[in-house]
């Protein structure tokens, strides 16, 4: 079974619009709001907190490229998006690739298209989340691994102890005060910076 979504659609023809919640529906989804221009789409992406925007490229006040470009500035994760266009001039597909849109489709639209499109964007979205998961943990690894090593430098060269036996000291310390082990390195760091 598909999961089902709470979908934004930003579109500002009205007939475009309906038509995109009825198949939506169809589809078991939930529109939990309509935004007929891009800086509506902005606002809305911010207090209603879709899990996916389908969003027309041609907006009044901002186009749908320039609108993505905001929503994904104030978030973590990029906005799963599905645009939608008239057109699909090259041009336009990389300037949407370039905002971060999962996935582009031409009117008129068909149910069958938005059911694949929507799959292969939700897919797709969960594996870049998962990738950026990953990297920023490798990231915190990297970083907690140079203050360790840092940390077992100061203890080797300040008082006299092999690295087998810095390691064992911060790691008694970290179970004895029940702290990690990343932050007894800081405070060694720290004292070091201090006495220096």
């Amino acid at each position: 079974m598909n999961k089902k979504y709470s979908v934004l659609i930003a579109e500002d023809e009205s007939i475009v619009l309906l038509g995109l919640k009825a198949l939506l529906t169809q589809l078991g989804h939930t529109v939990i709001g309509e935004a007929h221009t891009g800086q509506e789409a902005v606002a809305y992406c911010s207090s209603l907190k879709p899990e996916l925007l389908i969003m027309d490229i041609k907006m009044p006040v901002l186009d749908g490229i320039q609108a993505l470009e905001q929503i994904n500035r104030s978030r973590k994760f990029k906005m799963p998006c599905i645009f939608i266009s008239a057109y699909s001039d090259d041009n336009l597909i990389e300037r949407a690739r370039e905002a971060g849109v999962f996935n582009y489709l031409v009117k008129p639209i068909r149910l069958e298209d938005l059911r694949a499109a929507l799959n292969i964007t939700m897919q797709q979205y969960r594996e870049y989340v998962q990738m950026v998961q990953e990297r920023d943990q490798a990231k915190e690894d990297l970083k907690n691994r140079k203050l360790i090593e840092r940390a077992k430098g100061i203890l080797m060269d300040n008082f006299n102890m092999k690295e087998k036996q810095a390691m064992e000291f911060m790691q008694k310390k970290a179970r004895d005060s029940q702290k990690k082990l990343t932050v007894v390195a800081q405070g060694i760091i720290q004292m070091d910076e201090a006495l220096k």
